[in-house]
């Protein structure tokens, strides 16, 4: 009997190490999709505030890949372009393959304090989109990536009812490295 219990316990413990790797293979495939935007990208970013405030910026975002491939961590620096020692956006992102729920995660932090979970999402390859619900609406971001001309061109968007859009920022970058 302890013998059958023994073996029973291996099986169980060699068939949750299988799907174990099974799973982070399955992660860093899907995580693969979004290899071309690791890098350093610069550019400029107009943001639209409420009231209809303007403010222009030059606009960094540092990619990398962490944790063996399964996480990419998105850092975004933006400077505004009349006072560059002014720091006017400053975010952190961590992207990830959710394999139990078949999807993207994102979770994202400001330099504020505010902090967000997100669903990002391949929209067709090079297009991806994202965003998350906000008092009083909604947000999306959509991002069109060239990677012949190392372009990466943001446009963001927000809705009261998830109907009628509203742009409100819009960003070109050129990939550095």
């Amino acid at each position: 009997m302890k013998i059958i219990k023994i073996t029973l316990g291996l099986i169980v413990i060699l068939a949750g190490t299988i799907n174990a790797q099974d799973h982070s293979t399955l992660c860093r495939e899907q995580m693969n999709a979004l290899s071309f935007l690791a890098g350093r990208w610069q550019g400029e970013a107009k943001i639209t505030q409420q009231g209809g405030v303007v403010i222009n910026v030059t606009q960094e975002e540092t990619i990398e890949y962490k944790l063996d491939s399964l996480v990419l961590q998105v850092e975004g620096m933006g400077r505004n372009k009349t006072a560059p020692a002014a720091i006017s956006f400053h975010a952190l992102a961590y992207i990830n393959y959710n394999a139990a729920k078949n999807s993207y995660e994102m979770k994202s932090y400001l330099k504020d304090g505010r902090q967000t979970d997100a669903y990002f999402k391949v929209v067709e390859k090079n297009k991806f989109d994202w965003g998350f619900d906000v008092p009083g609406g909604k947000i999306v971001y959509h991002i069109t990536i060239d990677p012949a001309t190392r372009q990466w061109n943001e446009k963001g968007e927000f809705s009261r009812d998830g109907t009628q859009w509203y742009p409100f920022m819009e960003m070109n970058l050129t990939k550095q490295l």
